[in-house]
């Protein structure tokens, strides 16, 4: 490790890649680490990644506390040097001071000169919301990123790879302080949140809370909005009448979530009025609801982790099949 290094900052910026993007954009070099291989247990999934720019800004974490001072101080050598290189941390590690809790050994990636191609293409994936893959052909080259998650018709043939997925999207309409419950909590959870509602003053306040807002002006006319395949669509309405037509259109999307708050007789009522529109059912066997790992919540915070919990659980099976080596 390396003495005299920049004092490090959380950065206001979320993600790592969208740190490295943003160091990039202001002409300012940024190192990436990513977690390549995992052995035994480990607090984040292979793919997890922490970025370290050169003036010491940091976003991500690749442990509970216990490994990410060594990680920032060895991503900031490696951006130094302008490298990149491998180094397993933990079980069979050379570096024996940097013990994990947990007994197990990881993998990671540092790369310190991201070239301006790959920059380029990560870019233009992030703003597309489109699947991308990272591509290592060796622990001491930066990686090559390919748009898409089919590493056969990229031409790599060996080396690691790790799929990249775009932020979690919600798209949620509804009222009062359910919506106001749901979009705190999932603007908290790093959720990139969307809120629809007729109440201008509470699309109001929920802009100060970093949620992007829609103004319905009726029932019946929905302005649009991109239900793309990371997006989930939810709806938080006690009058139903309200949510079909949202309902409608996210069914006509490759969202890969679509629920509804509401009781079983609720729910049904909700499947004849939209089949009532001319959704199939084959859209309609993909409207969950009711919605939420916790029955019948009463309490708006109650009732936004509840959907929240379920939500991430359908993510994860979405989003994180086996891993990628070959």
């Amino acid at each position: 490790m390396t003495a005299d290094l920049p004092l490090t900052r959380r950065s206001a910026v979320g993600s790592p890649i969208e740190l490295l993007l943003t160091a990039a954009a202001r002409g300012e070099r940024c190192a990436l680490v990513t977690v390549l291989g995992i052995e035994g247990g480990a607090p984040r999934r292979r793919g997890a990644q922490l970025a370290v720019t050169a003036s010491g800004e940091v976003a991500g974490s690749l442990s509970g506390g216990c490994l990410d001072a060594a990680v920032i101080a060895e991503a900031q050598a490696v951006l130094a040097a302008a490298r990149s290189r491998r180094i397993r941390f933990g079980l069979d590690s050379p570096y024996v001071d940097v013990v994990l809790p947990c007994g197990s050994g990881l993998d990671l990636q540092f790369d310190g000169a991201i070239d301006t191609h790959t920059l380029t293409v990560i870019a233009a994936c992030v703003a597309r919301r489109q699947v991308f893959t990272l591509a290592w052909s060796a622990p001491d080259r930066s990686p090559q990123c390919h748009a898409g998650a089919d590493i056969l018709t990229m031409g790599v043939t060996s080396g690691e790879a790790v799929v990249m997925h775009p932020n979690l999207r919600l798209v949620v309409a509804g009222a009062s302080d359910n919506l106001r419950a749901m979009c705190r909590l999932a603007v908290t959870a790093g959720i990139d949140t969307v809120a629809l509602a007729t109440d201008r003053a509470l699309l109001d306040e929920l802009s100060g809370y970093g949620v992007d807002t829609v103004y319905l002006a009726s029932d019946t006319q929905l302005p649009a909005v991109v239900f793309d395949a990371h997006t989930a669509a939810l709806t938080l309405f006690h009058e139903h009448d309200a949510e079909l037509v949202f309902l409608r259109a996210a069914l006509a999307g490759p969202a890969f979530l679509v629920a509804a708050m509401g009781s079983v007789r609720a729910h049904a009522q909700r499947i004849e009025r939209l089949r009532g529109l001319g959704v199939a059912d084959l859209s309609l066997q993909r409207l969950r609801g009711p919605f939420g790992l916790l029955p019948r919540a009463r309490d708006p915070q109650e009732l936004a982790i509840s959907m929240l919990a379920e939500l991430f659980q359908v993510y994860r099976e979405h989003c994180f099949p086996k891993e990628c080596h070959f």
